[in-house]
């Protein structure tokens, strides 16, 4: 099916800090989309590797039309808030009306934009849209299905970051209500994941895999090795706080079950 360039307007918001290894193929599946109407707009978060260098060649070398904005001040010990900081500020110059949020390490699918705004203007009411997950490893990929569901702990189970579209000033007044500069060990995806769906109650995630999210060591999870880690515990307790106070403020029954206690006790556990 041939497309053309009407519709309304997306915006691909790609953040990067220090991934000049793979930043090439986000830039260069946001440019192949076969959705036309759409801008890039490319954040470097103060990068101490060559990125900026690669993005700014590219751009010259194959006369490329995306906005290239970097950041001159950041928290060293705050890369969660780093991130959100990043959207943030790359949302200011955004002009769509769906904001499509990619990791400079993953990639999308060609047909990824085509695919969701569909989705999004069939269904006028939806605010969030998540698609599913290729897991791509060095030699394989992998394709993850996530479906919707509340957690015993009450948060969702959701796709990473790259898997994420929104509707632009709806994420911008929700932003608002989750930047504020504490956990430090919870990403953006948890935070608006949890505000959309509990609170705005807000959460479809389509069937189709359309996001290459790749595997690497260095990665800011590749720390949290799931009950074997202090870092693990103490990102879990952060959740529950967040989650609570959330609840909390949207005068919503907060969660103190027997996971909220035994993380507690865990964490006071580790820090003697």
């Amino acid at each position: 099916m041939k497309n053309t360039a009407t519709g309304p307007l997306a915006s691909i918001i790609i953040t990067n800090y220090n991934k000049s290894n793979f930043l090439l193929d986000s830039i260069e599946s946001s440019l192949k989309q076969t959705y036309k109407q759409n801008e890039i707009i490319f954040f470097d978060d103060k990068s101490t590797d060559n990125s900026l260098d690669k993005v700014k060649n590219f751009k010259i070398k194959n006369d490329c039309k995306f906005r290239v904005i970097t950041n001159l001040k950041k928290n060293k010990n705050f890369a969660t808030y780093n991130h959100i900081s990043a959207v943030t500020k790359s949302l200011k110059k955004a002009k769509g009306k769906y904001i499509f949020l990619l990791d400079s390490d993953d990639y999308f699918h060609q047909d990824k934009l085509k695919e969701i705004i569909k989705k999004f203007e069939k269904n006028k009411n939806c605010k969030f849209i998540l698609d599913q997950p290729i897991l791509k490893y060095k030699k394989k990929e992998i394709k993850k299905n996530f479906q919707y569901s509340l957690s015993k702990n009450k948060w969702p189970k959701f796709p990473p970051t790259s898997c994420m579209c929104f509707e632009k000033k709806t994420l911008k007044s929700v932003l608002k209500k989750i930047s504020f500069k504490k956990f430090p060990n919870l990403a953006i995806d948890f935070r608006l994941a949890v505000y959309y769906s509990l609170i705005l109650k807000q959460f479809l995630i389509h069937k189709s895999h359309l996001t290459f999210y790749r595997q690497v060591e260095e990665s800011m999870d590749s720390k949290y090795i799931k009950y074997r880690s202090k870092e693990w515990w103490k990102r879990r307790q952060e959740a529950f706080e967040f989650l609570n106070l959330i609840l909390k403020k949207n005068k919503m029954p907060t969660n103190k079950g027997l996971d909220f206690f035994v993380t507690r006790l865990f964490n006071k556990l580790i820090s003697i």
